[in-house]
């Protein structure tokens, strides 16, 4: 098993240039093809009533579409600059649409996705992110990579967070061709019941050919999420592979959760699986 197909969100950010390098850089260890996503945004139309009404003219619709339209084309050309070393092992699609419900239709045509943190703040945190939306309904890994600093050649220092649930197992798959690559492995598996399957789980990764070392604490002693930072960083890793949304959305909203809270805190790239 391995990662033949790369999509990599193109999207106008100040860290769109590393994430371009990431998808080149892991295209190249896995002999990938890279699909460069855009999505355009859907013309938007002023709303109104009785008097107050606008009246919105073809001239404003096209106005926003070719506006769209040379965006798409400056990333196009970002994109196409950065993947020259793989010509011809990489596509560009840019897609007028919502952005989440493109992003998840065109991950289920891939093996992995690179897609940026969020950004989001305040309100704007009761609605998915653009990652979110991809670990809960694109049916494929989602390398999620921070605001700040990551290493350009992730995979390479590897936590993976194991508590036996069937999100940690898909997780754990998913990642076995970053795992074939990486210089270390960690497991992690905190509290009672991960730790009745956490050499299981060491064992299936070595009959993979990968070597894992595991660290196994008897109780959390803070928040799950809290403690998978922590540990990472306390290991110098650069990744963190976990399963996402072992309880639904919802409540991880209301309640708090791990997903959530790995997902806006993390200073590392992430690999989730739902």
């Amino acid at each position: 098993m391995s990662y033949r197909t790369i999509l990599v969100l193109v999207t106008e950010d100040p860290r769109l240039d590393e994430r371009l390098t990431t998808a080149r850089m892991l295209a190249q260890r896995f002999g990938a093809h890279v699909l460069g996503l855009h999505v355009m945004p859907l013309p938007v139309v002023p709303l109104g009533y009785g008097e107050a009404a606008a009246y919105v003219g073809p001239e404003l619709i096209e106005a926003q579409r070719t506006a769209a339209a040379e965006l798409a084309d400056r990333l196009r050309q970002r994109f196409e600059a950065a993947m020259a070393e793989l010509a011809p092992d990489f596509a560009w699609r840019a897609i007028e649409g919502d952005a989440a419900a493109v992003a998840v239709s065109q991950a289920r045509l891939a093996d992995l996705v690179l897609a940026p943190q969020s950004d989001l703040r305040g309100i704007d945190l009761l609605e998915p992110d653009i990652a979110e939306h991809l670990a809960m309904g694109g049916g494929v890994p989602v390398l999620i990579l921070p605001r700040v600093g990551w290493k350009p050649d992730p995979g390479r220092r590897v936590l993976v967070a194991w508590n036996g649930s069937r999100q940690a197992t898909r997780a754990l798959h998913d990642a076995l061709p970053l795992l074939a690559h990486a210089d270390r492995v960690t497991l992690l598996a905190a509290g009672e019941e991960a730790l009745e399957s956490a050499d299981d789980a060491v064992a299936l990764l070595g009959r993979h050919g990968i070597e894992v070392e595991a660290e196994k604490l008897a109780e959390a002693g803070q928040p799950i999420g809290a403690l998978l930072l922590a540990r990472a960083a306390a290991r110098d890793c650069d990744t963190l592979v976990m399963g996402a949304y072992g309880h639904s959305r919802l409540r991880e909203l209301v309640l708090g959760g791990t997903t959530r809270h790995v997902f806006a805190a993390a200073e590392l790239v992430v690999l989730a699986s739902s």
